[in-house]
């Protein structure tokens, strides 16, 4: 329980910060690049891992889970026990983001009468990411998964490296959080760099349920789970698979 705890407040606390983060660009035109968006988003990150790692492991992505279970660091169970806490922590900050820009979102939507991407953006991603015009149409979806896989890919590389050298392992909460920061800048403006299925899944359902309803989901249907929740969990469980057979 204690473990699945910390992956619940860890998990919430990551995907609060950043949404928020969403919520703040697009609803306030607050940031002139995506570079102030990816170092708040790696701070979240840094923040939610030193909060949660007395507690679990501070995975707080199921495909980070995924990736230690590959590598037989986790058992079956816990890696089930993780999906369900760590959904459940999106989808409480999901609902705690709506409650706070709750006003300011009807605000912004009230020209058009019907809560639009953009908003829906907060909450849950899409590819192209709607804050940039001129990629409209430009995504598909293959190329979609290829950014969420092999961005994760990335993370969880980065991810094992940091935390096995005894060199990193002290400051591997911050060199995971500048590494988050670094693949936001690249990818977010293709896919909002997901990389998460919880942060991405949880929030999305909240906005579902909430207001958003079928606007909350990308086109076309169930890309949704190809990009942002079977491509991460692949791209981890490869990275995964490439640090073990380095390790030999």
């Amino acid at each position: 329980m204690k473990k699945l705890l910390g992956e619940y407040i860890g998990t919430l606390c990551l995907t609060f910060i950043g949404c928020s983060t969403v919520a703040i660009a697009v609803l306030y035109s607050s940031f002139s690049s995506i570079v102030p968006i990816a170092l708040i988003w790696g701070a979240g990150v840094t923040l939610a891992i030193y909060i949660s790692k007395g507690y679990s492991s501070a995975h707080l992505n199921p495909a980070v889970s995924f990736g230690f279970y590959v590598l037989k660091r986790i058992s079956l169970k816990e890696l089930l026990s993780y999906f369900v806490v760590q959904f459940l922590g999106g989808l409480t900050a999901g609902v705690f983001v709506f409650l706070t820009f709750r006003a300011d979102i009807i605000l912004f939507d009230l020209p058009g009468g019907e809560l639009s991407v953009a908003t829906a953006s907060i909450f849950g991603e899409f590819f192209p990411n709607p804050g940039y015009k001129d990629l409209e149409g430009q995504v598909s979806v293959l190329e979609a998964c290829l950014f969420e896989a092999v961005g994760t890919f990335l993370l969880m590389l980065s991810i094992l490296i940091v935390t096995t050298l005894k060199s990193t392992q002290k400051f591997a909460p911050i060199l995971i959080g500048l590494c988050v920061a670094g693949l936001i800048i690249i990818i977010a403006p293709f896919t909002q760099c997901g990389m998460n299925p919880a942060r991405d899944f949880g929030p999305r359902i909240a906005a579902y349920f909430l207001q958003w309803g079928a606007v909350a989901f990308p086109k076309p249907s169930f890309s949704f789970f190809t990009v942002y929740i079977l491509s991460p969990v692949l791209g981890a469980g490869l990275s995964a698979l490439i640090f073990k057979a380095l390790k030999k």
